[in-house]
């Protein structure tokens, strides 16, 4: 007999005639007793429950739950995997402070997610920061490399962990395998962000998974690029160089106590999905996908960065990287717009909402749920845009490009900066200053400037160079930035 997926167990005991005296308040009965209450919220609140009898507890799984994250498990490859409704925010949170003791030694890509930041606040750890390299010909990010990783090993013998991310935001992929050999031959533990990579290795067009490749750890976002809801998240284990307790307990720390089922339904089905479906899923993704390359391939003013072009083929024969295929990257840098300014237009002209701008590109996510209107509109949009340039022949904004991020020093720790006592300066003041807060991008989050570092000009420049492209600077209030304030 086929064992109920946890999404029929919710929708099976929605129709029973269990009565509710427990959480939540809504009792499941929105539609019956507050029928003002949005429709679309009555039916969500049917399948809404806490952890009763049958449904297992998500925290010491047992039943329903730890099947869902076996399979889930099984599908990447991996020995473990621990579901995270709090999303890759609690699983980084989580993997971080398993496999490195509190006050540790981590080695990772300056190019990481906030909270790869937010781990070392709280567990007050000593961060050694690796830069990667700007992808040649482009003002994309690269990722860390093992030569990098190599010599920061044998400079910091003490150090527990190496973390980097992979893909990036926009789509660039590490060359993992050579990674993780080089990590474990020195005894460390490989963690790996992989938020955006969620889809990799279903489908022979995406690069293989890091869990394939010997990440100890990795963290994959499935709602960023599968079909599954927001705030849904896996943390994969390959191995044993982390504990199991240690991860269970930092996962209990993170994730609220109370987490929805909705979220894991979501989880599980995703993961049903896969497994039914297999390489399938993704069959009318590279089919539309095909034919829009194609005819981007005419585009005279812009160009499309993603796998597959000319550009993606040269990148990886001259750096090695591999390139998502669900990442579109349309480049503006031999037309008059910059990259703030092309976003506006696709999102006000044509209500394309692209998922990010930069200096001089815009990222759209494409995933298995893409319709093959929705493919076309992104085309119909960029021909149009496109046909404008040309006959527009306006002339070429110089110094679009987003820069590189500023190698700053350290003054004080991460954590005692962002506890010491503040003072706000203008912008134009803060050179020689010590950083109070985080100043970045978001999205994508990634740190220009971090607490306890000291301001240098070139971190000045960057930051304004970014707000007079009107890209979304946090950290900047009316002009002035937050400093440790002196004593």
């Amino acid at each position: 007999m086929t064992q109920r997926t946890l999404a029929e167990s919710l929708a099976a005991y929605a129709d029973s005639d269990y009565y509710p005296f427990h959480m939540p308040g809504h009792k499941r009965r929105l539609t019956e007793t507050l029928p003002d209450f949005p429709e679309a919220l009555q039916r969500a609140a049917r399948l809404d429950i806490t952890e009763i009898d049958g449904f297992d507890n998500l925290h010491d799984p047992e039943g329903i739950l730890k099947d869902a994250e076996e399979k889930a498990a099984a599908l990447y490859g991996a020995d473990r995997c621990y579901y995270s409704v709090n999303g890759s925010t609690a699983g980084l949170l989580t993997a971080i402070s398993a496999a490195v003791p509190e006050g540790g030694k981590l080695i990772l890509a300056r190019n990481c997610h906030k909270a790869v930041y937010h781990s070392i606040y709280l567990r007050r750890l000593t961060p050694v920061y690796l830069y990667p390299d700007i992808v040649p010909g482009t003002s994309l990010a690269g990722t860390l490399t093992k030569e990098q990783i190599e010599a920061a090993l044998i400079q910091n013998p003490d150090a527990s962990a190496v973390l980097l991310t992979s893909p990036t935001y926009d789509g660039i992929t590490a060359d993992i395998a050579p990674i993780a050999e080089t990590v474990h031959r020195f005894g460390k533990t490989l963690i790996v962000d992989a938020a955006h990579g969620a889809h990799f290795g279903f489908h022979p067009g995406f690069p293989k998974s890091p869990v394939a490749l010997g990440a100890d750890l990795t963290i994959v976002s499935l709602h960023k690029t599968m079909p599954c809801l927001t705030q849904t998240a896996l943390l994969l284990q390959k191995g044993s160089r982390v504990s199991t307790e240690r991860l269970r307990l930092f996962e209990g720390i993170y994730q609220t106590s109370s987490p929805s089922y909705l979220m894991m339904a979501a989880m599980d089905s995703c993961m049903d999905m896969v497994k039914k479906h297999g390489a399938g899923l993704w069959d009318s993704f590279f089919t539309e996908r095909e034919r829009f390359l194609e005819r981007c391939s005419s585009l005279k003013r812009l160009q499309v960065l993603t796998d597959g072009t000319k550009w993606s083929r040269k990148m990886t024969s001259e750096t090695g990287f591999l390139m998502d295929s669900g990442k579109i990257l349309s480049e503006t840098s031999k037309t008059c717009l910059t990259g703030k300014r092309f976003y506006d237009i696709l999102l006000k002209q044509y209500h394309l909402q692209m998922e990010m701008a930069a200096g001089n590109y815009v990222t759209a996510i494409m995933t298995c749920c893409d319709t093959a209107d929705g493919w076309q509109r992104l085309w119909d949009a960029l021909k149009e845009i496109d046909d404008f340039c040309v006959v527009a022949d306006e002339p070429v904004q110089e110094n679009r490009k987003l820069l590189a991020y500023p190698v700053l020093k350290q003054q004080i720790s991460l954590t005692d900066a962002l506890d010491a006592p503040k003072a706000q300066v203008p912008l134009t003041e803060a050179v020689g200053q010590t950083a109070g807060a985080f100043i970045n991008l978001y999205p994508p989050g990634i740190p220009i400037v971090a607490p306890g570092e000291q301001i240098t000009q070139e971190a000045v420049d960057v930051i304004t160079r970014y707000r007079q492209m009107s890209l979304p600077v946090q950290g900047v209030d009316h002009d002035a930035i937050t400093i440790l304030k002196l004593c």
